[in-house]
């Protein structure tokens, strides 16, 4: 509820706020008097004073009375009055306190208003199955949700620190809220530069997001940040041209020249490599940025690009030996590893919808596997 709708407390109220839809909408009227019976409540908002109206008074001190047509409401006690037509209310509890509402809709605001909430308690919200989700003030909970409704309030956690990593840097934050950007630039990024940045969440899919986004430390399973730089700045302008012995599909190189990184289609022997300069490796996988190979068969797409190569060589830094990883190749007198992992029945290689940019996303899906992501 916007915080214009709470009122504080005044023996003789010269105006009073009408809520008077789901979304808390309210305008003021005068009071008729410093004592109103319901009906003439409902005659200052401007409709009918019949029993389907329901007048809710919401009270300084926390809770709802039910005000009748010809009963008298104490503003001393409250200037807010909450309309609607009907007699369908819905149920929540906080806490252990059951609690009605007239709308189907109500933000987390009006639930610590209409339950007395201290100001430096948290307000969360149970779903179903397990699971809480913190509320910021003017979020909406809707209560036409099978069940009731459970909202919880938590005390105020003295010095609570929050942890955020970001590419390997480990940030403490005492605010559960943090801009992408901060977070980017006291971990020593640039944010003005061109990332791809992504959020991750456990159990939940990569989420790509701007330094502008506003990741809440609250949401349970958040690990960290992920940066991927769009373009790269590695002295190309002084490089020789990239070399381009034969061409790949026009798709192809429109999505390779997207991703700001240096690539190159040369022949060694009896195949074709495309060589990715610059790949960048996961957090854990040491070099952060070598050369990736894919062998491009000659009668691609049609026959499916398999395996991938590095060079320099791909370790982790934890010392774990990397499985199947034992294959070599060399491409222009640069010896490469081969990582083993290839498709299987249930995934088969399709000519009409798999290229090199599917092939790239089965690559990163097994360095994420290999990394435990």
């Amino acid at each position: 509820m916007s915080s214009h709708a709470i009122h504080t407390p005044n023996p003789v109220a010269q105006e009073i706020l009408m809520l008077v839809d789901e979304q808390h909408a309210g305008h003021q009227v005068s009071a008729p008097s410093s004592h109103p019976t319901g009906a003439e409540i409902l005659r200052a908002a401007g409709r009918p004073a019949v029993p389907s109206q329901i007048v809710l008074q919401l009270l300084h001190a926390g809770g709802l009375e039910s005000i009748r047509l010809e009963e008298r409401a104490d503003l001393a006690a409250g200037s807010t009055f909450v309309l609607s037509t009907g007699d369908k209310t819905f149920r929540y509890t906080v806490d252990v306190a059951q609690f009605e509402w007239p709308h189907r809709l109500i933000s987390a605001g009006m639930v610590r208003r209409v339950a007395n909430i201290a100001p430096n308690h948290q307000l969360g919200l149970v779903r179903p199955g397990g699971g809480m989700q913190m509320l910021d003030e003017h979020e909406v909970v809707d209560l036409a949700n099978a069940g009731v409704e459970k909202f919880v309030t938590l005390p105020p956690v003295a010095h609570h620190i929050w942890k955020l990593k970001v590419q390997g840097v480990v940030l403490e934050y005492r605010e559960p809220h943090v801009k992408v950007a901060d977070a980017m630039m006291q971990a020593g990024f640039d944010p003005k530069k061109a990332w791809h940045i992504y959020l991750i969440v456990q159990g939940q899919p990569k989420k790509e997001v701007d330094s502008s986004y506003v990741v809440d430390l609250r949401t349970p399973g958040i690990e960290k940040i992920r940066l991927m730089q769009r373009n790269v700045d590695n002295g190309d302008g002084q490089a020789s041209a990239p070399r381009r012995t034969f061409k790949l599909l026009a798709a192809d190189t429109q999505y390779l020249d997207g991703l700001g990184l240096r690539w190159e289609t040369v022949h060694e022997a009896n195949r074709r490599w495309l060589l990715i300069h610059d790949y960048p490796m996961l957090q854990g996988l040491v070099p952060a940025r070598p050369v990736l190979a894919l062998d491009i068969p000659a009668d691609y797409p049609a026959s499916q690009i398999d395996m991938f190569y590095f060079a320099p060589f791909v370790a982790r830094q934890d010392g774990r030996v990397i499985d199947r990883t034992q294959v070599r190749a060399s491409i222009a007198g640069v010896e490469y590893q081969g990582w083993s992992r290839h498709r299987n029945a249930g995934c088969p290689w399709d000519p009409s919808s798999d290229s090199v940019r599917t092939h790239l996303a089965l690559v990163e899906s097994c360095l994420a596997k290999e990394m435990g992501e």
